[in-house]
């Protein structure tokens, strides 16, 4: 890729919460895990209603993996 399209690349951010059997099986730890290898900024945090909630940014298309 050249670094006129690194400059014009397209960037996301997105809120998510995530609903279902999502604490105490690691999820938490796999979206981090994912985002390192994506290259993906944000965070993920467990709530007190057995939720898995947070935000990730980057890159439209690795966002989109996400």
């Amino acid at each position: 890729m050249s670094n006129v399209a690194k400059a014009i690349q397209k960037l996301k951010s997105v809120d998510y919460e995530i609903f279902g059997r999502v604490q105490g099986v690691c999820f938490r730890m796999y979206a981090e895990d994912q985002g390192r290898k994506l290259g993906v900024a944000g965070w993920v945090k467990n709530t007190r209603q057995g939720t898995v909630t947070g935000q990730v940014q980057g890159p439209e298309d690795k966002v989109d993996s996400m």
